[in-house]
């Protein structure tokens, strides 16, 4: 029996083309229904003149849905694939640029901080009623696979509203290990690697070749990438970036988040113009990144137009991976973010943590760590802290939680006075009130 898959908010550039071809690409899957539905017509086009090329291509002979109706796209759906970016670039923009009024500069702004909460907050109204609907709609057992940040804050949300089981998926612990991978000169299908934290601050506990641990070497290069002019020999290993080898240096493993994005997430990078020419550090660059997917979106359609556009490659998501071992009880064992439920001994039980997780027909199943390194525990904690605040924000309905997450931050409260975080937290909830229905301000 074939399953279907919905794609909401479809017209991500990032995403669903992607998701969508690796989907087709596994034998199991390629008689799966798909559907796909944005609040976009324009984009729901552009993404449909983007798809049919590449299924006439692959011979693909059913015939999508593309809908800007959620319930009509989530009807009988076995796996929804969640992509929303509630508010689009206009309120995303408000969010990084109200904080800088005040001296706070962020750089992507998705996932935490001022930025990130204020998207958390309007994701969540959403996710609410998008797990209402599936819980009228979808098929028995239906799965969210979100893509949407801010991974912590969406999980936990989910985990309150509703028992659809919710994963928050992200490409950071693949991505960092070919990094690494790369800068030691080890090819990637030899290394062996144990990761565990919170999304965008889950470190890389094992890293290792035949038994071997390779983090000498990954140190011993390491202090190459503070010199002024880093050659071309060093640009791989360069790519790690500099704020997170000095994390690495100073609390003796790797993060899994970029340099740019890991300043939002400690108090040490963001504090002043100095630091951040030093580590090389530059913000606003999510509108920068928007720009370019915009770009790059657009040339990808007109390839299309013109039947030029190569076949993709299979991306290192997991979507197309967990949905084939739930379908055909194949296992396969990936990085998602869920509920802690002891999952990490020294981290609380509620929050979302990042860990390895072991797939087949009876769902997601968690592997229990145990207890992390207490110093990486402290980083994540910190973290942690801003994302309950933010979710019981939400379900109460309450600007004073938005205000303490605000002031748990590490690097709002490394910045601003308490009077700036109130002042800010006001500002930051008028402006986006259209998408905050029923908040007590």
């Amino acid at each position: 029996m074939s399953k279907k898959i919905a794609f909401i908010g479809a017209g991500s550039f990032g995403f669903t083309y992607k998701l969508a071809a690796d989907i087709l690409m596994k034998k199991a899957l390629f008689d799966c229904e798909l559907s796909f539905m944005d609040i976009s017509r324009e984009r729901l086009d552009n993404l449909k003149i983007l798809l049919d090329y590449h299924l006439e291509r692959i011979h693909y002979t059913k015939k999508p849905l593309y809908t800007l109706d959620m319930e009509e796209a989530l009807t009988g759906a076995d796996f929804i694939i969640h992509l929303t970016k509630i508010g689009g670039l206009k309120a995303s923009e408000k969010d990084m640029d109200i904080p800088k009024k005040y001296g706070l500069y962020q750089t992507v702004g998705d996932t935490c901080g001022a930025g990130g909460v204020s998207r958390g907050l309007r994701t969540m109204v959403f996710i609410e009623k998008m797990l209402k609907t599936i819980e009228h709609v979808s098929a028995p057992g239906a799965v969210v696979l979100n893509y949407t940040n801010p991974q912590q804050i969406n999980v936990m949300a989910a985990s309150r509203i509703s028992k659809v089981p919710f994963i928050g998926l992200c490409h950071s612990v693949q991505g960092t290990t070919r990094q690494m991978a790369k800068a030691v000169s080890v090819p990637y299908e030899e290394i062996t690697y144990e990761a565990v934290g919170i999304n965008h601050l889950s470190f890389i506990l094992k890293f290792e070749r035949d038994g071997k641990d390779l983090y000498p070497l990954l140190k011993e290069k390491a202090p190459e990438i503070y010199k002024t002019d880093i050659s071309t020999d060093d640009q791989i290993f360069a790519s790690l970036g500099r704020a997170r080898i000095d994390l690495m240096n100073r609390f003796g493993y790797m993060v899994t988040e970029s340099s740019q994005h890991i300043g939002e997430y400690v108090p040490y990078y963001l504090r002043t113009p100095k630091l951040r020419e030093e580590l090389d550090i530059h913000t606003d660059i999510y509108k920068k990144n928007i720009a370019a997917s915009t770009a790059k979106f657009a040339e990808k359609v007109e390839l299309a137009r013109e039947k030029k556009l190569p076949l993709p490659e299979p991306s290192v998501e997991y979507g197309a991976e967990i949905i084939n071992a739930m379908v055909t009880d194949v296992p396969c064992r990936i990085y998602a973010n869920v509920i802690n439920r002891g999952l990490i001994e020294n981290l609380p039980e509620d929050a979302c943590v990042e860990v390895a997780c072991m797939i087949d027909k009876n769902g997601v199943q968690p592997c229990r760590y145990g207890k992390m390194p207490m110093q990486l525990a402290m980083l994540c904690d910190m973290e942690i802290h801003v994302h309950r605040l933010a979710v019981e924000a939400f379900i109460r309905k309450d600007a004073r939680y938005v205000y303490w997450a605000l002031m748990a931050d590490p690097v709002t409260n490394s910045i601003l006075t308490a009077e700036e975080i109130q002042s800010l937290t006001k500002e930051i909830l008028e402006a986006q009130k259209e998408y905050l229905p029923g908040f007590s301000l």
